[in-house]
């Protein structure tokens, strides 16, 4: 009696779990994009010593580190919100 109403529920909620997973993926771009942030400015000056625009290249390998881990996490958590009994 009552494994007809979970079960109509557990079908449900994987959907929902893959898109929080996926939301929650895009959003670590944030956080991994400002605290590279703090390793790829004082490089790119002092490996572009005397350019007055070396701030940008920092700033470009940091959005392409935020890429990167926004993906990785991303798949790591919908991992984790598939149903292993597919």
């Amino acid at each position: 009696m009552f494994g007809n109403i979970e079960s109509g529920t557990a079908k449900s909620r994987p959907l929902w779990a893959r898109i929080g997973a996926l939301i929650l993926g895009i959003a670590c771009f944030f956080p991994a994009f400002f605290l590279s942030l703090l390793a790829t400015i004082p490089w790119s000056k002092h490996y572009w010593a005397g350019d007055g625009q070396a701030v940008l290249g920092g700033i470009a390998v940091s959005f392409w580190f935020g890429i990167a881990f926004a993906i990785a996490a991303s798949v790591y958590l919908l991992k984790r919100a598939t149903p292993k009994n597919r």
